[in-house]
């Protein structure tokens, strides 16, 4: 038996609506990825899923016993308990046997009797058959897995972020090990590190079945098995992850043209075929083919896909070819080092993706380039001629009180209203769409809005700061096009991996240790782990001191052509000092 599953599940939020006659089914270990455009209702199924919702037509089965974790969008934790007693709630079943023992073993040391003895055994045994005492090493285990130190564990629930918040919301879900495990958006506050550590955790060590909402194309490629597609009120699933989602789905669309204009031409042939004979010497052939042509199941044409934004960055001038240097630069606030020690040098029509754990520097470094924050030591150099765009992940720069129409036309006053709606209606904002607050919108719809002005500010060098963040994927692989068609600078924060393998040239690696620094590596995301992947696996080997001298002689080979293909390819690398 499944899971769980759904049998002819309609929901309507009046008088819209939301799934129509939805059938599908949870089996054990599956991994699925819930895909649609934002507002689609997917979060709605979920909740449908998980019992939270009950007004809907349809049925809901579920197996005997079954057990569901939700990771919503809205942590629910104790206010008062500390992050380590929030935890420890899981195995309260564990520590009251353990409580039990205790006492029992108090009582042996006055009177040992075998009931007393044959008690303890039995508690002992449930103990054992409930985990034993491994939870503490759980619990120290993916509470680090997913970016907490030691020092966060005793820290009341209250004082924690937002994001942290989340992170342990996942944290404790994860200690449930429930047999279904519902995600809406799970890697949304965990940066790369952690991320990988829950797709690692999840492929090898959670044996429960999986239901994930997210827009992280990445994740879904390493996680999921099969892929359901929710659009225009119904899911279509497929098998593989996203990438063979991606690819099935264009096959699709050009089997389906195929089809249509095969049909298109017959259909032409036949009434063609009928009209020129369906009063002459083959009537009675023409009017049998008109009363089949009449019952031909017509192949539906295929439709494309919604819209989604449309995205053009033209920069306004060329700047120069020089766009950063950075020697020996560090960030210190108070007595806290930030960073330090950063070596780098950008040019013209670098795409620098910046990864590193949060809290490391990276935005900080934004401010720097933008002249907000000067640099405690070091000497850094921004070309002359740049003219900067800057993408925020708070969404800052937004005014909450305007209406959507008066924000972007305060940037282009010489504009009619009707060249200022058009505009908009290519960031999907229409109608009266147009007219609502700010301060209303969605976090979607606020970065849509965003980048529209980022678009006017016709600048030569692009800030991003985590662009993808509220985006649907439709709308981020908009976005990931017009990046890659921009003929200037970028440099993109972002945990987003899929985005960096398509756009960066270079990546600055902040190594995340206090006071730590940033490394330059030349290439995407994937060529940066592969090389990770390989150092490793040289790490885990042991060679004679005859094979570290020939490896060593190699290594050294490889690195001088490396570096003179490099020259090559950036142009040879010069001192601040030389200016």
């Amino acid at each position: 038996m499944s899971l769980i599953q759904l049998e002819n599940v309609t929901k309507l939020y009046d008088p819209d609506l939301i799934l129509d006659d939805i059938s599908v089914a949870i089996e054990h270990g599956d991994r699925i990825g819930l895909i649609g455009r934002n507002g689609t209702g997917k979060t709605t199924l979920i909740k449908i899923i998980n019992g939270m919702l009950a007004n809907f037509k349809g049925k809901v089965i579920s197996a005997k016993g079954l057990r569901i974790g939700y990771l919503s969008q809205e942590p629910e934790l104790a206010r008062d308990c500390t992050l380590r007693q929030e935890m420890l709630k899981v195995f309260k079943k564990r520590r009251v046997l353990e409580d039990k023992m205790l006492l029992l073993a108090e009582e042996m040391e006055t009177q040992e009797t075998s009931d007393l003895l044959a008690h303890y055994a039995r508690l002992q045994e449930q103990h054992e058959q409930l985990g034993g005492y491994d939870y503490e090493h759980q619990i120290n285990r993916i509470l680090g897995g997913l970016g907490f130190n030691a020092s966060d564990f005793n820290l009341p629930i209250r004082v924690l972020s937002g994001g942290q918040k989340s992170r342990a919301t996942l944290a404790k879900l994860l200690l449930e090990a429930p047999d279904l495990l519902l995600f809406d958006e799970p890697t949304n506050h965990l940066d790369i590190k952690g991320i990988e550590w829950l797709e690692n955790y999840l492929n090898i060590e959670y044996n429960g079945a999986v239901l994930v909402v997210s827009h992280d194309r990445y994740f879904l490629d390493k996680v999921v098995r099969k892929v359901w597609e929710l659009a225009k009120h119904k899911i279509k699933i497929y098998r593989g992850n996203y990438s063979k989602y991606v690819e099935t789905k264009k096959v699709e669309q050009l089997v389906g043209e195929r089809e249509f204009k095969k049909q298109q031409a017959f259909i032409e042939h036949e009434e063609d075929f009928i009209r020129r004979n369906i009063a002459g010497q083959r009537t009675r052939e023409a009017q049998g083919r008109r009363k089949k042509l009449a019952r031909l199941e017509r192949v539906d044409k295929p439709k494309p896909d919604a819209p989604t934004i449309q995205l053009n960055f033209t920069p306004e001038t060329r700047g120069g070819n020089d766009i950063l240097r950075c020697q020996n630069v560090g960030k210190t606030f108070g007595d806290k080092t930030i960073f330090t020690d950063l070596n780098f040098e950008v040019y013209r029509r670098d795409v620098v993706g910046i990864i590193g754990a949060n809290g490391t520097g990276k935005t900080t470094l934004f401010r720097m380039i933008l002249g907000e924050e000067p640099t405690t030591e070091g000497e850094m150099w921004v070309g002359p001629t740049l003219k900067f765009g800057y993408y925020t992940q708070e969404l800052e720069g937004l005014n909450p009180d305007n209406e959507i129409i008066d924000e972007i036309w305060a940037l282009r006053p010489q504009q009619t209203q009707g060249e200022i709606r058009s505009f908009l209606a290519k960031f999907l904002f229409s109608g009266d769409d147009v007219f609502k607050r700010i301060g209303n919108l969605s976090g979607g719809e606020q970065s849509r809005i965003l980048l529209a002005k980022l678009l006017l500010a016709n600048a030569n060098v692009l800030l991003l700061d985590e662009p993808t963040n509220h985006l649907d994927i439709p709308a981020r692989e908009a976005l990931e096009a017009a990046l890659a068609e921009y003929p200037a600078t970028l440099f993109i924060i972002s945990h987003d991996r899929y985005l960096l393998n398509n756009l960066a040239t270079k990546l600055l690696i902040f190594d995340g240790t206090p006071g730590g620094t940033a490394n330059l590596f030349e290439g995407n995301y994937a060529e940066y782990t592969a090389e990770q992947e390989q150092q490793a696996h040289q790490g885990n080997q042991q060679p004679s001191e005859n094979e570290q001298a020939s490896q060593h002689s190699q290594t050294s080979s490889q690195k001088s052509k490396s570096k003179s293909k490099r020259k090559r390819k950036i142009k040879a690398q010069r001192l601040v000092g030389s200016n």
